[in-house]
């Protein structure tokens, strides 16, 4: 819905900020990149503190497999906080501030401002840290799975060189070198002339344990009954 001039001017009287913003997105198919950034906008539209005065789609570019497409958008913002917020929910390419052109703030409002601030950093912080940690958890199994499936291939041929490996196990021979590399830095693989064979430690592996078959072991141990016994 556009806003009048009329409107414009009213915004401003009431401490609007007047703004303009650029919003792109990257993606594929072509259709799906266009239909988002709409979405995205009509998003917009719908924050109460955010008045959008003005709206230009440019017509998708493509860029390798990929498209890229924007939206110039004229919006007015309640307060600095709101603009703020703005940038971390719609990551905008973007911001210029048209109107005012100086601010002031009471030692009090700026202060509010830092807190909100802090908390959404905060919470950004968070799960980034537990993102990083569901990925570092899924990279250790894969790791796991790729090494297991190299181990399974070689005690069934023996002796193979990299391409062999890697045609067996479905991955690139120039991204299978530096796991098997590292495989055999760890005395999983031997490696002679460019050839890959099992190691001792590969023959009889120490098995791997999920931390639930670790505990139920433990409640299996003797010592464990004894001290179940006493504390009953």
């Amino acid at each position: 819905m556009a806003v009048s001039t009329k409107e414009k001017q009213e915004l401003i009287e009431k401490g609007y900020l007047h703004c303009v913003t650029l919003i792109e997105i990257l993606g594929a198919p072509k259709e799906h990149v266009v239909d988002t950034l709409y979405e995205y906008v009509e998003q917009i539209k719908k924050n109460k503190d955010i008045k959008v005065a003005h709206e230009d789609f440019a017509k998708p570019k493509q860029a390798d497999k990929l498209y890229t497409v924007f939206v110039e958008l004229e919006i007015y913002v309640k307060n600095a906080s709101t603009l703020a917020y703005f940038c971390f929910d719609y990551m905008p390419s973007s911001i210029e501030i048209i109107d005012p052109e100086t601010f002031r703030y009471s030692a009090t409002d700026f202060s509010s401002f830092f807190n909100d601030l802090q908390a959404r950093l905060h919470r950004v912080d968070r799960v980034a840290k537990e993102l990083a940690a569901k990925n570092k958890n899924l990279l250790r199994n894969t790791n796991l799975l790729l090494r297991n499936n190299v181990i399974i291939v070689l005690d069934n041929y023996g002796k193979l060189s990299l391409t062999e490996i890697a045609k067996r196990v479905g991955i690139p021979s120039t991204q299978l070198l530096p796991f098997l590399q590292e495989m055999v830095k760890e005395s999983w693989l031997k490696e002679d002339k460019g050839t890959y064979s099992l190691s001792k430690k590969a023959a009889n592996p120490a098995p791997v344990q999920t931390g639930e078959q670790a505990q139920e072991e433990r409640e299996h141990t003797p010592i464990a009954k004894e001290e179940s016994e006493e504390s009953s």
